[in-house]
């Protein structure tokens, strides 16, 4: 099984929002397509079921402002360190900048 990673944080067994435990793993650009990418990329990030998809507050619950700030911090993090703003919508469809 390939090893998970994530370029926004180290800690993968706390959550990226409270700091808390248990996680799951998150992958930032989720879908069929997108979730391969996420992973090869290393946008995934840890969040604890409350912020993942055990809440109202949740991320696959409809936390939109949660959704948009993890794809700016990958999207942000791919022009700094991989390639273009152009590029990256190709690679995932659109801008979030």
């Amino acid at each position: 099984m390939k090893k998970l990673f994530s370029v926004l944080t180290d800690d993968l067994e706390h959550c990226f929002v409270c700091d808390s435990s248990p996680v799951a793993i998150h992958h930032i650009f989720y879908g069929t397509s997108n979730r391969k990418k996420s992973e090869t990329y290393g946008f995934l990030v840890p969040l604890h079921p409350y912020f993942h998809t055990n809440s109202d507050n949740a991320i696959h619950r409809g936390n939109k402002q949660l959704d948009l700030h993890l794809k700016q911090l990958a999207q942000s993090y791919y022009e700094e360190n991989i390639g273009t703003r152009e590029e990256f919508i190709k690679e995932f469809g659109r801008n979030y900048l």
